[in-house]
């Protein structure tokens, strides 16, 4: 193995040289089976709005500095749902409503009628636990249906549970945009998901994570918890500028599992190379092997939903898709992240397994060439080109060095 980390580094200087045009901070980081092979980061965690006053006021970024997950929090999530699955507490089938009781009466959103009232119609199909953990049970975000927001402020509450004043009713009210199984449709699946675990295991989500997911592999600093050493979000303007502010208070009273995570990126590493290595790291094991296959498998069930991920999957998702303008053939949808690698001109391992959080904290675990990684900076919007750019870079050299 011979990464070339001097072409990397450079990337990434490159990359936060000026963080008011150019990204703000960047990490990357990545790990075989064995060990962490590369770490890279640069740029800054606080800007104050004026550059003249960086180097006076600014404070460098650090690699354990604490960043916003967002999606990424929806790993997690998963293997919550899994350690169930493996214990025998549910299965995927599972119609979900068995736990979760307001399931069996969330409604069908049909559209507006003239007097602009909502359209809702009655569910007769079960929501099972599979279509919750793979975003085929209905729910949408709002981000991604235009409606949603009219159709929260009917129903008098927040399109998601997310934010400060979130509650559980904010989820639970929300309804369907589709028959449960017909699309794919990213959304609130692993917030119900995180319910279910709840209801199961009887302890808040916050509780669960810490004592069977972050304890056990030596992560302390990956909570729900607000973090006053966070650093800023960035929010790209029309000026081509960045404008800096303090992440937006998440709900300190309930937590799903679509969002709200806080944490550093090698410890978020930490939870990928157990993955890696079958769900074990450092003596600690938080899924039998044969459950982490279950990931890696395909869990869409018809054309329709694998044509409409392969719509989301390529928009915003990575680098190579964008580029290419077209799924890549294995694009599809396994346990916690989209799967794809087929082709991928970096020489990926087909199947990998991969998403990232809205302010783009991107990851990626390969089993197929033995690494994951992940390229992280809290910027906005959702798959900014800079932060692509540079993520490209990063991979190309990563299974460069891999191959040698």
């Amino acid at each position: 193995m011979a990464i070339d980390t001097a072409t990397i580094d450079a990337a990434i200087r490159q990359a936060v040289a000026d963080p008011y045009t150019g990204l703000p901070r960047a990490i990357a980081i990545a790990a075989t089976r064995d060990a962490e092979v590369y770490r890279g980061y640069g740029g800054w965690a606080q800007l104050p709005h004026d550059p003249a006053k960086l180097e006076e006021e600014g404070v460098p970024i650090a690699a354990d500095s604490i960043y916003e997950l967002y999606s990424s929090t929806k790993l997690c999530g998963t293997v919550a749902m899994l350690q169930l699955l493996e214990q025998g507490k549910l299965s995927l089938d599972d119609d979900a409503s068995q736990f979760v009781p307001e399931l069996k009466t969330v409604k069908i959103f049909k559209g507006f009628d003239d007097q602009g009232e909502l359209i809702l119609e009655d569910n007769d199909a079960p929501i099972t636990i599979r279509q919750l953990a793979t975003h085929t049970a209905g729910f949408a975000y709002y981000f991604y249906d235009p409606r949603i927001p009219k159709v929260a402020e009917k129903l008098g509450i927040q399109t998601t549970p997310y934010m400060k004043d979130g509650s559980r009713n904010d989820l639970v009210k929300m309804p369907l945009l589709s028959k449960p199984g017909e699309h794919f449709k990213y959304g609130t699946g692993i917030d119900w998901l995180t319910l279910v675990v709840e209801k199961i295991s009887s302890l808040p989500l916050e509780q669960y994570f810490q004592q069977n997911i972050f304890a056990p592999l030596g992560i302390t600093d990956i909570s729900f918890k607000a973090n006053p050493s966070q650093i800023s979000i960035a929010h790209a303007t029309e000026d081509g500028k960045w404008r800096f502010e303090t992440p937006p208070a998440m709900n300190s009273k309930e937590h799903f599992g679509g969002a709200g995570l806080k944490g550093s990126a090698p410890s978020y590493l930490r939870i990928l190379r157990a993955l890696l290595r079958g769900g074990e790291l450092d003596g600690a094991r938080i899924l039998k092997p044969e459950t982490v296959d279950l990931m890696f498998e395909e869990h869409l069930t018809n054309d329709q939903q694998r044509a409409d991920f392969g719509v989301f999957g390529t928009n915003d998702q990575e680098p190579f898709t964008r580029k290419a303008g077209k799924p890549l053939p294995d694009m599809t949808f396994g346990l916690g992240g989209g799967l794809s690698g087929k082709g991928v001109a970096s020489g990926r391992g087909a199947r990998t397994l991969t998403w990232s959080g809205m302010a783009n904290t991107y990851w990626w675990v390969d089993r197929e060439r033995g690494v994951c990684a992940v390229v992280w900076t809290n910027v906005l919007p959702f798959g900014a080109q800079q932060v692509h750019d540079l993520w490209e870079v990063f991979e190309t050299e990563l299974y460069k060095g891999l191959s040698a």
